[in-house]
This record gives structure tokens, sequence and C-alpha cells, in this order.
């Protein structure tokens, strides 16, 4: 898909967005004078500015005796102090009714609410609904509208109207205008719209902010709130790299949090961010359509430094990075991760990298990252990769599975200090695009600062493969060689240290090639302190020129050796001019051959 389709179309939100009201609660009363009980009725005078809470409340002492219990407004604007209506009553508000709460005030409404999406209060006072009164509440109702030029002051008033309740529903629907930020500041909190492409925010900030902060005003953890089905777009040109910069949802600090159908288009300034993650675990991303400077930053936790992230998982990404030369996904220097999981379809377009990770701060392990089933594509810069992780001290237990890319120039996987690493299923098939002359991207690059790095079916259709330091401790590629398709590999530390290998029908098996100096010596994994039964252990030495030795020997119980065949030159017992198979509480190959030899070692034990 070229890249300049896929952000016309996205852009195309801004012009795709119907009000979908449909199922809204209606604010019709009843029909007949005997069935509502009035407020004018009682002495409430509307648009006058005096005080009509006396008036409304001896509405309610009426309405409590009546055969409906329903309290009705007229039009115009009602002024209330404190007031608290019933659990016994139901309240209707009509289309033009204003409920005018004083400084200081509050008006509680603990019965059934019900009005339509047109202004319901105003004043400096406070709002809020009692168990029972409402499923959940509209924003439109604190002022919100298409023709308010900031309506985050009344959604963020919807979002406080419940406070004695265990969480709040807040429904977005149709399209609203921001310009300062929408702060769920409490626990379980519920955004809801009507679909990513039926409810849409459009985002002008004066000065850098979030769109959507998640945080605790007190900096404690805040849990299980979410935020769905909703279109977040962000004002300019989408060419305007002067923008300021903005965060489409930023969260602080949170456990059971989730971010569901939602898009966040043209987000792009001064390195806008998309999506912010700031802690703390149980993160649930998943449906998310991303086109940003920087789509998704995995970020440090400003409350707590050894958990930034854990058990979270990203799903169904769609993600765009704006900013040529930057990431889909970052995950900044200092992240203590643990057990997060990228998987669904990931489609990530364009950007220099795909994953990036390049920590310089973590202080401790970090474990369990699965990155699964993405595709990228259409990058433009040279040098980057579809994967890049260098950790500062050392991530555990890597998986990286079925993983294409086809990048203009951008390079495979890069790691550096990882442990355990599985990479299976991995197709690079790099494309030149604008790259400059003589340029070679590299498919894979890990070296000995990693250990345990086991490649399944690794696909490298072009580009260079470094390793480093490290040693292939077993593998085997399919043919033609040149297209470098490794069915198998595991590449190790040299000085790791050989267990006992591949296995075979319960055999062990052990191996090592390399030089061995004159008067050196290499322990095996067999002797008395391993408790070896039976081996079969065959060496062979050559210098290349007058030295050539072979034998094969057996190692018995208490690791004593025997000679069963090979050349003169070879021996059981420490000789000068032999290479020498000595026993021993581990049995070890001795070089007395007078001159340093490339020796071939292979032990078959029990």
């Amino acid at each position: 898909m070229a890249r300049t389709t896929t952000v016309i179309c996205l852009l195309g939100l801004g012009i795709c967005v119907g009000l979908g009201a449909a199922n809204k609660p209606t604010a019709k009363p009843p029909q007949g004078q005997a069935t509502v009980t009035h407020v004018a009725d009682f002495g409430a005078v509307p648009n006058d500015g005096k005080d009509d809470t006396k008036a409304v409340n001896a509405a309610i002492a009426a309405c409590k005796g009546s055969q409906t219990r329903m309290l009705h407004f007229s039009g115009g604007t009602f002024d209330l102090s404190h007031i608290t209506f019933p659990p016994t009553i139901s309240v209707v508000i009509p289309n033009g009714t204003v409920l005018n709460v004083t400084d200081g005030a509050i008006a509680r409404f603990d019965g059934p609410f019900s009005a339509g999406l047109h202004q319901v209060f105003s004043g400096r006072g406070r709002t809020q609904f009692g168990a029972g009164a409402v499923g959940e509440v509209y924003p439109q109702w604190w002022g919100a509208s298409p023709a308010s030029s900031d309506s985050s002051p009344a959604i963020n008033k919807a979002i406080n109207s419940s406070p004695s309740l265990p969480g709040v529903n807040v429904r977005l629907s149709g399209t609203f205008n921001c310009q300062t930020t929408i702060h769920v500041n409490r626990h379980r909190v519920k955004l809801i719209g009507d679909g990513m492409y039926a409810t849409q925010i459009t985002f002008n900030p004066s000065s850098p902010m979030a769109l959507f902060e998640f945080s605790h005003p007190d900096n404690s953890v805040i849990v299980q709130c979410a935020i769905r089905d909703i279109g977040l777009l962000a004002a300019g040109d989408y060419k305007d790299r002067k923008r300021v910069q903005k965060t489409g949802i930023r969260i602080v600090d949170a456990d059971i949090i989730e971010v569901r159908n939602v898009a966040i288009h043209n987000w792009g300034g001064n390195h806008s961010i998309g999506l912010q993650v700031q802690g703390r675990q149980l993160v649930f991303v998943e449906n998310v359509t991303i086109l940003a400077d920087l789509p998704i930053l995995i970020d440090k936790n400003p409350a707590i430094e050894w958990i930034s992230i854990d058990h979270s998982t990203f799903r169904n990404t769609y993600l765009l990075p704006m900013d040529p030369n930057g990431p889909s996904v970052k995950i900044a220097s200092g992240v203590a991760l643990h057990n997060v999981v990228f998987d669904g379809t990931n489609a990530w377009v364009g950007g220099k990298y795909g994953l990036y990770w390049n920590d310089t701060e973590t202080r401790g392990v970090s474990v369990n990252l699965s990155v699964k089933n993405v595709r990228m594509e259409n990058g433009t810069a040279h040098g980057g990769a579809m994967i890049h992780i260098a950790h500062n001290y050392n991530l555990m237990n890597l998986v990286l599975e079925n993983i294409y890319g086809c990048g203009g120039g951008v390079g495979g996987i890069h790691l550096r200090k990882c442990t355990s690493a599985t990479l299976q299923n991995i197709f690079y098939a790099p494309v030149r695009g604008n790259a400059p002359a003589g340029y070679v991207p590299t498919a894979l690059d890990i070296d000995e600062s990693s250990s345990n790095i086991a490649l399944i079916n690794a696909f490298w259709n072009g580009g260079l493969v470094k390793t480093g330091k490290l040693i292939k401790t077993f593998g085997t590629n399919s043919n033609p060689a040149k297209y470098d398709n490794r069915l198998i590999e595991v590449y190790d530390r040299p000085n790791n240290g050989q267990g006992e290998g591949l296995v075979l029908y319960g055999t062990k098996t052990w191996c090592h090639s390399g030089k061995l100096e004159d008067g050196a010596s290499l322990s095996l994994p067999v002797g008395a302190v391993p408790k070896t039964k039976v081996a079969t252990v065959t060496v062979s030495a050559s210098d290349g020129k007058d030295i050539n030795q072979s034998a094969q020997f057996l190692v018995g119980g208490q690791g004593r050796t025997i000679k069963v065949a090979g050349t003169d030159g070879t021996s059981t017992v420490d000789m000068a001019g032999k290479l020498c198979l000595v026993p021993g509480k581990r049995v070890s190959v001795l070089n007395r051959l007078g001159g340093p030899v490339d020796v071939v070692i292979t032990v078959f034990w029990h």
C-alpha cells in the first residue's frame, strides 16, 4: 500500500463521521398533566436569576406522593443551590431546560434521570449521580457540542459526576473539539464512543499536552479503566512538522486498563506520540490504528522504578510512524519490562525501525518479551531494523515469531544482551528503494553479549549476517545455501561451557573444534565427578603439516580411559610427543605433540 494513499484514507476520518445518537435516553415527558409533577406549579420561575431550590424541594415532596413520581422541568434556566433528588422519584429534563448549580453547591440525583443529547447543567457547582440514576453519562449534559471550541471541561465534569459510585461509564457520542486535557483521575472510568469512525475528537492544543491522561491525583495506582470505540484527529496540516507536540492517550501507573478500537490520525508535529504507556501492569491494547510521529511509546513509570510494564498485551496494531527515521514502537531506556506480548495481526508501515529499544539505564533483568505476526514495509530510511533491542543489563526469554520485512533498506534483527532468544519463521527480503550506492542492509546482527539464541526457519533473502564471536553450537541449513535459510541454528558464547548437547535416544553428545596450544589441556564433560557410566571419545589433531594424530577411546567407570584404536602418537597417559586422553575426576585432552594443533573432539556418553 502506498504511503500517500494510506495517509489520504486515514485523514478521511475527519469527514466521515456521523452523530450516531440512536438508542439514547429520551427527554420527552409522559403526556397528561395528572401524571407529571411540574416544578413551575410550586413557584419555580425560570430565567429570573433567583434561587429556585425551595420551590423545587416543594415539588419533590409533592412528587413523592404522586402516582408516577415523575418530576418535570419546563424550558429555561433554573438556579439551584444544595439539593438532592431522592431515589423514589424520576427526573426528566427536556431540551431547552438548564439547571444552573451555584458555586460550592451540589445537585445530586439518586433516582432515575433522563435527558437527551443537549446541555442540562451549568454553573460552578457540581452535579452528582447516585446508584440507579443513570447507566451512563453524556458530556453534552455539561455543554459539550460540535460548536464548542473546547469540550474537555464538559467531559471532565462527566468523568467526575459519580464520586460515590465504584465507577462511571461516559458515553462519547458524536463529534467534539478539544484544546485541553481530558483527565481520568479516578478508578473504574470507561470512556465509550460509538465507533472509531463514528465518534471523533479533534485536538488542537496551544501548548504540549495529552488529550487523554489516565493518572491518579495522589500519584497512586489508577485501576480498571478503559477507552474504546473512538477516533482521535489532530488539527492542522499533515505535512506541518512544527505543530504543537501532543500525546493522544497517556497512561500513568495503571493497573488493568483497556485501549480498544481506537484510531489516532494525523498526530504529527515535534515528535508527537499516539499512545504513551508509563506503567504499570495488565495494559490491554487491541485493534488500534495510529498515524503519529511515534505511534506507541512504552515509557518509564514515574511512580516506581522496578515495574514499568508487566503482564500486558498489544494485539492487532496498524502503526504508521510519520517520522521517517522513527520506530512504530519505542521502548524507552530504563523501562523495567516483564511479560509483554505483541500478537494478533500487526502491520507496521514506514519508519526506520519496527520495534526499537536502546536501553542504557536499566539496572536489572527484563523478562518475557514476545513479538509475533508483524509485517514491516515501506520504510524509506536506511540502516535501521525490523527489531532493534540493545539492553543495558539483560533481556531474558525473547520470542520473535512470524515476522516479515521488505522495507526499503531497513535491516532485519539486531540484538544485544539477550539471553535465551528464539527467532522463528523470520522472513527478511530487503528492497533497495533509494538506498545509496554500495549500501548493503544487515539481515541479522547478534554478538557475544547475547547467548542461547535459537533460529528456526529464519530466511535472509539478502543482506549481511553478523554473529560476532558467537559460535554455532548446533545447526543445519537448507540448499541452495545462498538463500541463507536457517532451518535450525543455535548460537552461544564461546566460553559458556557445553552441557549435554544433542541427546539422541538417550545418548548424550558433546563436540568441540578449535586450536589447542602445545602443553594445553581441554576438560571433557565425562569422568568420575559427572558419574559417567560409559563414553566413547574420538580425538583428531593436526597442525596442517607434519603432525596428524587421531584415536578412539573408551571412558569407563571412575574416569578410566582405554585406547580402542588410533595412530601411534596417541596415548591414555601423559607422555611427551603424544596426544593424550588423561583419566581423572574429569577426563581431559592433553596436547604433548610439540606444537599447536587444530583439534576435533566428539563425545558420546551415558
